[in-house]
């Protein structure tokens, strides 16, 4: 019926505004991001650009996980690529931040954008290349934030810091407010985790001391309800751990490992509440 051409690979999947099949003049509005950090609101009908927007600068920024639609506000996870510009001896690294960006779904407009990483870069050393090395970075967001309306806030998992020092925020469960990007709670699930490309077998000298072990989240988190009634947020790690945490405090409420987890291992592409697949047939 149409195609529209993006600006950059497209590796998100597509978010789309509620509509009703009976709603014959209804015009539904796609949602989906870029390899190079762009975020896209399509005419769903005929392939209209509505918006772009482009809300974070940092020129390795990527987005990766689908952007999630909730009440007007498109909620969407910032990640980059500076992981693998890191394996040039004489890249500074690391300058980003991962983060969420909550934008108005009619215009684009950025409402408020929450870092996974507060305070200033600092420089940390010269690298043996003779490049500054910068941190703390990193915390990446690979996954689509889950949304708590009972709760007003929302769920993500980050990834692993790219350089020193580590920081309380990677490798986590964070919890923030859907109205102010306040965040409630941090849950770490691995500390001390610095990692970027330049860390294999052949070490670069923009390998952090740390040296990994790279335990991402990089799967959603799901929020889901025992049969009990009570309420979890449950995130599955590279580690091969799945933890389920409090949605009111990210205390840990039980972790199941469920492989040795790694580099390439663990639980990488997300998990399934399956509890409401009977209703929804």
């Amino acid at each position: 019926r149409w195609t529209f051409q993006a600006r950059n690979e497209v590796r998100t999947g597509i978010a789309i505004t509620p509509w009703r099949p009976d709603e014959k003049a209804a015009r539904p509005t796609l949602y989906f991001g870029d390899l190079i950090g762009n975020l896209y609101a399509v005419d769903a009908t005929d392939g209209t650009l509505l918006w772009t927007a482009h809300p974070e600068d940092h020129s390795a920024a990527t987005i990766t996980a689908t952007p999630t639609y909730f009440e007007g506000k498109l909620y969407a996870p910032i990640s980059s690529l500076e992981v693998v510009s890191a394996t040039d001896p004489s890249y500074e690294c690391c300058s980003f931040r991962g983060s969420v960006a909550a934008l108005d779904a009619k215009t684009g407009t950025v409402l408020w954008q929450t870092y996974t990483i507060g305070g200033p870069l600092h420089l940390q050393r010269i690298n043996s290349a003779g490049a500054k090395n910068f941190g703390p970075s990193g915390a990446p967001i690979w996954n689509s934030p889950a949304i708590d309306k009972k709760r007003n806030q929302l769920y993500v998992g980050t990834g692993e810091n790219y350089s020193s020092p580590a920081t309380a925020t990677s490798d986590a469960i964070m919890a923030m407010d859907l109205t102010s990007g306040r965040i409630n709670w941090t849950f770490q699930a691995t500390a001390n985790d610095a990692w970027n490309s330049a860390c294999g077998r052949n070490k670069g000298p923009n390998c952090p001391v740390e040296d990994g072990p790279d335990f991402d989240f990089g799967a959603g988190m799901v929020l889901a309800q025992a049969s009990d009634g009570r309420e979890y947020v449950i995130g599955p790690q590279k580690s091969g751990v799945v933890h389920a945490v409090d949605p009111d405090t990210g205390t840990v409420l039980w972790q199941t490992k469920l492989g040795r987890g790694g580099l390439h291992g663990g639980v990488h592409f997300g998990i399934c509440d399956c509890s409401l697949a009977g209703q929804a047939q």
